[in-house]
């Protein structure tokens, strides 16, 4: 269900109808989140799909897909990362001093912190919720999905406390580095957010009237630099930890579209290998598999999701 009989021109023209708005408080920051409620069952002890979204994201890149998952019975949460295009964060200044606040640690304890603060909610949309705020319910099995640079911090959030979640999902991301990112440093450190705005799009695209082209630029220099940074370090760094990942003993899906060429296609097939994970590629998409294909995606998510919960 979108919002009107046009047809959708930018992500956000994909929100549905029964979206429901969530401010939720962290430390240092607030984050803005959007939650569908399960369509099918009941939706105060449905399963709860976590999405969290990758670089220059934020949680409008789930909008195509959470309503397809909200039919198949689960409540679905997607959030923007601190600093994120909504959400607020440390390190305003444009360019950034520096990332601080925006630490891979920090950044996965905000899932955690997410995954506390959806205990309660409860009622309408439009909630200001607090980490500490008191459970409306007992909250479904959680199960997390991390998408591109979410995937990163998805990781981290599993392994540093895997017992939150019944299940993880690696989404169009890969399990280290694969590309020096200098280059983007170098453009936020010396011009913010707007300086990674040249390297993303050709010159030919930037010079048309393109209402999608412009929703991504508006996105893009609302997204604090600190956040930007961060993540670049972030990924420069990226480690192996597949291992890690491995002795969670929590049920893993490693899935990308098929013309995904964020991370090499082998390396995500490999690390499903040594994960011992689910391997599955989405036919006809590219890097945001859950836009391109949102059905399919809808149903495979499902189906992992209910074999790694199956009393649910």
């Amino acid at each position: 269900m979108s919002t009107d009989a046009r047809a959708p021109r930018t992500l956000s023209d994909h929100r549905p109808e029964d979206a429901e708005d969530l401010t939720i408080e962290v430390p240092a920051a607030r984050l803005s989140a959007v939650r569908v409620p399960a369509r099918t069952g009941d939706p105060a002890t449905a399963p709860v799909a976590l999405l969290v979204p990758g670089f220059t994201g934020s949680k409008e890149d789930f909008l195509p897909v959470m309503g397809p998952l909200a039919d198949r019975g689960f409540t679905v949460v997607a959030f923007s990362q601190r600093g994120q295009w909504g959400s607020t964060g440390p390190g305003q200044a444009e360019p950034p001093v520096d990332a601080t606040g925006y630490e891979l640690e920090t950044l996965g304890q905000d899932v955690h912190h997410v995954v506390d603060a959806l205990a309660g909610v409860g009622g309408s949309g439009g909630r200001h919720v607090a980490t500490d705020a008191a459970p409306a319910a007992p909250l479904g099995p959680v199960h997390l999905l991390g998408h591109s640079f979410g995937g990163v911090v998805g990781l981290q959030a599993l392994i540093s406390d895997p017992g939150r979640f019944a299940s993880y999902t690696h989404w169009n991301s890969g399990p280290r580095s694969r590309a020096d990112r200098s280059e983007q440093i170098a453009a936020v450190r010396a011009s913010g957010s707007a300086g990674l705005w040249p390297l993303w799009f050709l010159p030919e695209q930037l010079d048309g009237d393109d209402p999608e082209v412009e929703w991504f630029r508006t996105r893009l220099v609302g997204t604090a630099s600190a956040q930007l940074l961060g993540a670049l370090e972030i990924m420069q760094a990226q480690t192996d930890r597949v291992d890690d990942l491995r002795a969670t003993g929590v049920p893993v899906l490693v899935s990308h579209g098929d013309a995904d060429d964020a991370w090499p296609q082998d390396w995500q097939r490999d690390m499903a290998e040594r994960a011992g994970a689910r391997y599955e590629v989405v036919a006809d998409a590219g890097h945001s598999a859950q836009v391109d294909q949102p059905e399919a995606s809808a149903d495979l998510l499902a189906g992992f999701w209910r074999s790694a919960a199956p009393a649910v």
